[in-house]
């Protein structure tokens, strides 16, 4: 099989031996893998492994079945949770599968999605029903890494929202934001492809943050936020951010800085704010998240701009670095090349 590897200086497509099925799992041949913020990030900064296959936003088709499997066929269209958790060790029972030990994270320490075939343990395989679109599954973990920061905000039905950042994960926060029933959602982005997707998924307010004081329109407005997902990394973003929340309200800490950030804490105490740092989901986030994209409640049409083959995969990952007008990207490796 064909497969997108890391690579001294980058990535390479490279032929690998065809994977084959543990008895408790499956090969799936890959319909759709998404381009994600942090594949891009580690391409750029070369930290991942050599070797290494990325890519953990995918879903696909049952190629093979292991012999324990009994409730899944060859031919089935799945959504793929790249997670591993064992599903009862300690951070397992506390819903924190992508820090579970006993099994390894597909796209991030184990053979991901950037490749024709991939081989996966049963646990991780969600269904989709009949008629369903494969590419629809490629959407699921993002969305649940969007739920689960929702969840951690706890915020009541109605309630406005601040999005700071709308790269793939917050425009998803906006998508789980609007199906949750949330209040009026204000989005900041600097890429105009990405802001313009902002509105059509739900944003009633899309700001660019390199033309708009966000202080002074929140004043001006008079807006404060019981919620706020900091979506960007950006240097000074969360505390950019935290003069912004309602009294009692939480920032949840989406994004993963490049650098530690300074932040006075004293208000966080004076006005009883909550800080909460999400990473990841539960294997019941993501659940809803693939009930959510196959019954319709959610659009994601505005997030793809490109469907590319595996050998248009290196130069998306260098474009993605500057989007621009460049919202999201799939990898179809069934694709040809032009």
């Amino acid at each position: 099989m064909k497969a997108l590897v890391m690579q001294p200086g980058g990535v390479e497509i490279v032929d690998r031996p065809d994977p084959h099925a543990e008895p408790d799992g499956a090969v799936v041949a890959v319909h759709s893998c998404g381009i994600c913020g942090s594949d891009v990030h580690l391409v750029e900064a070369g930290v991942r492994y050599h070797g290494q296959v990325l890519g953990h936003e995918f879903s696909g088709t049952v190629v093979e079945v292991g012999r324990d499997v009994r409730d899944l066929s060859v031919g089935q269209v799945v959504a793929v949770n790249p997670l591993g958790g064992c599903g009862a060790c300690a951070v397992c029972r506390r819903d924190l599968p992508f820090l579970c030990a006993a099994h390894p994270n597909l796209g991030l320490t184990a053979p991901g999605g950037f490749a024709e075939l991939v081989s996966v343990r049963r646990a991780q395989l969600f269904a989709l029903p009949e008629g369903v679109d494969a590419e629809l599954g490629a959407h699921a973990e993002p969305l649940a890494v969007a739920l689960h920061a929702i969840g951690l905000a706890g915020a009541a039905p109605g309630a406005d929202a601040l999005v700071f950042g709308v790269g793939p994960i917050g425009l998803k926060v906006i998508i789980g934001l609007r199906a949750a029933g949330a209040g009026r959602i204000v989005a900041v982005g600097r890429s105009p492809g990405r802001r313009a997707a902002a509105a059509a998924v739900g944003a009633d307010v899309v700001l660019d943050g390199r033309e708009t004081d966000l202080g002074a329109y929140a004043a001006e407005e008079r807006l404060t936020f019981p919620q706020i997902y900091e979506c960007s990394a950006a240097p000074g973003a969360l505390a950019q951010c935290v003069p912004l929340l309602a009294v009692g309200g939480t920032v949840v800490e989406v994004a993963l800085p490049g650098a530690p950030e300074t932040l006075d804490v004293r208000q966080f105490v004076s006005r009883n704010l909550h800080l909460v740092g999400s990473c990841a989901f539960g294997v019941a986030e993501y659940r809803r998240a693939v009930e959510l994209l196959c019954s319709g409640a959610v659009d994601v049409t505005p997030l793809v701009s490109e469907r590319v083959p595996l050998a248009g995969a290196p130069d998306a990952l260098f474009r993605l670095r500057r989007p621009e007008q460049l919202v999201g990207v799939l990898v179809q490796p069934w694709r040809d090349a032009d």
